[in-house]
């Protein structure tokens, strides 16, 4: 006789922003697949903001100033300090996901585009799709990287393409304010940014 075992595996993870003054303990269970049991945020003293249990989403990311970006499969969400959880789209596929260097807007990317969200969750940036992508403090300057291709825009605007010598790109970021470095295999290109009066 065989008998079928459902094994429930329960862990926690705790994540934080990046100034370290909110922080909050995710915990996991399922048997088959991944299931979020529970979110709970709280301030760097401890104090609890709320407890969701079953959120929809797997995977959160924390602002510097307490609300959190979460995904799933599927979608994006605003989770509110007050605990206010609002839908903001549906993800086709979605594969990359980061806040602003200087954490004032979250990007999520899939198939479709690039879509940069104020801490309030006002859609402010859509780019075209691509594969990589990085910006800078109030993403004044934006660069995605699609296939051997790299768009640049600044303040939303689209102002150049450019072919990178391989599709391999590993890696994009400013390395200042005027300065895109593209990793690749074998080397770094650098792209000098030219000053509009």
């Amino acid at each position: 006789m065989m008998t079928n075992v459902l094994s429930l595996i329960i862990f926690t993870i705790t994540i934080s922003s990046t100034n370290g003054d909110y922080f909050a303990d995710v915990v996991y269970s399922g048997g088959t697949e991944l299931i979020t049991a529970s979110f709970k945020l709280y301030d760097h003293n401890g104090n609890m903001f709320y407890h969701i249990i079953n959120p929809e989403a797997i995977t959160f990311f924390i602002s510097n100033t307490g609300e959190v970006f979460a995904t799933n499969e599927q979608a994006l969400f605003l989770y509110r300090r007050d605990g206010e959880v609002k839908f903001l789209r549906k993800l086709n596929y979605p594969n990359g996901f980061s806040f602003s260097p200087d954490n004032t807007y979250f990007f999520a990317s899939d198939r479709d585009g690039i879509y940069g969200y104020s801490m309030s969750g006002k859609l402010t940036f859509q780019y075209n799709p691509g594969r990589l992508f990085a910006s800078t403090e109030n993403a004044k300057k934006f660069v995605v990287v699609s296939n051997d291709s790299l768009f640049y825009y600044e303040k939303g605007d689209l102002k150049f393409v450019r072919k990178v010598s391989s599709p391999f790109v590993r890696k994009v970021y400013f390395s200042d304010e005027s300065t895109i470095k593209v990793e690749l295999p074998d080397t770094t290109e650098l792209i000098k940014l030219i000053k509009e009066d």
